[in-house]
């Protein structure tokens, strides 16, 4: 029972997609939606193989947020919360500043998840990109792991996030500012998990 107990916190984990449902809410065209498009992203080549990167995203979100869990609940915590905040900012973004992606027409042949993840996640509301923001911050919270899992939380992240450019999911921008807000929260949710751990220095005169 004691084991379970210890366990309860991973419950917590259901807050990202709770917390998504608000993303589907706004995953729709606007009239008002801005382009981000740039010669970088023209030039970047359509490779529908980091497909398979992209749709292991929900997964590799949860496997590295337990790893970090085992080894440090204050870790655990910080990179949740930070998890939870960006998100919220990501979609303050999406309701104020709609963007939308151009997508390339899908030929023949064999295009991984591509035709799936097209299906499921409209071009909208790109900037900044969740996937993005989400794989920095499991970055940014496994470096406390040892060094195998560092690297392999390293590896998926990195590929994850080149997959939203390779299969034409999101924009260099989005990318960029997945990045920028994932570190700030990071840092910010950092400084508030070590105040609230902070002892709180006892009265001189009560200790007297």
């Amino acid at each position: 029972m004691k084991k379970i107990q210890n366990q309860l916190p991973l419950l917590w984990l259901l807050s990202i997609p709770l917390l998504g449902t608000i993303y589907s809410l706004q995953n729709h065209a606007r009239p008002d939606v801005h382009l981000l498009v740039t010669q970088f992203d023209r030039a970047t080549p359509f490779v529908p193989f980091f497909s398979i990167f992209y749709f292991i995203w929900y997964p590799f979100i949860f496997i590295t947020l337990f790893l970090i869990f085992q080894k440090r609940r204050s870790a655990y915590y910080h990179t949740l919360i930070a998890v939870c905040i960006g998100i919220l900012i990501a979609n303050v973004i999406f309701w104020v500043y709609p963007t939308m992606v151009p997508r390339p027409t899908l030929g023949e042949g064999w295009n991984f998840f591509v035709p799936i993840t097209y299906r499921l996640d409209e071009p909208y509301n790109g900037f900044p990109s969740i996937h993005v923001l989400t794989c920095f911050l499991m970055l940014r919270g496994s470096h406390i792991l040892n060094k195998p899992a560092r690297w392999a939380v390293a590896f998926l992240s990195w590929t994850i996030i080149l997959s939203t450019l390779f299969i034409k999911q999101h924009v260099i921008a989005d990318a960029m500012a997945g990045i920028a807000v994932g570190e700030i929260v990071f840092r910010i949710t950092g400084w508030l998990v070590k105040a609230k751990q902070r002892p709180v220095p006892q009265d001189s005169t009560l200790a007297s």
